[in-house]
């Protein structure tokens, strides 16, 4: 169950980052600065939830090594 989680957050995190690059170079929002936060949040968010699903996955499958 924990592994169908981490993918899910994996695979959300990526379109979070896709979803923000697109944000990022559109015109839907008019104002430049807030289009900016928006877009750094989004990414940072994003990288965030990818480095913690690889890095919690790496450690279960030690976990499961050493049993």
């Amino acid at each position: 169950m924990a592994k169908t989680s981490n993918k899910f957050n994996l695979y959300f995190s990526i379109v979070l980052i896709l979803v923000s690059c697109v944000l990022a170079c559109s015109t839907i929002i008019p104002n430049d600065y807030a289009k900016l936060a928006l877009v750094l949040v989004a990414l940072g968010y994003g990288l965030y939830g990818i480095m913690k699903a690889l890095s919690s996955s790496s450690e279960e499958e030690a976990e499961t090594v050493k049993k």
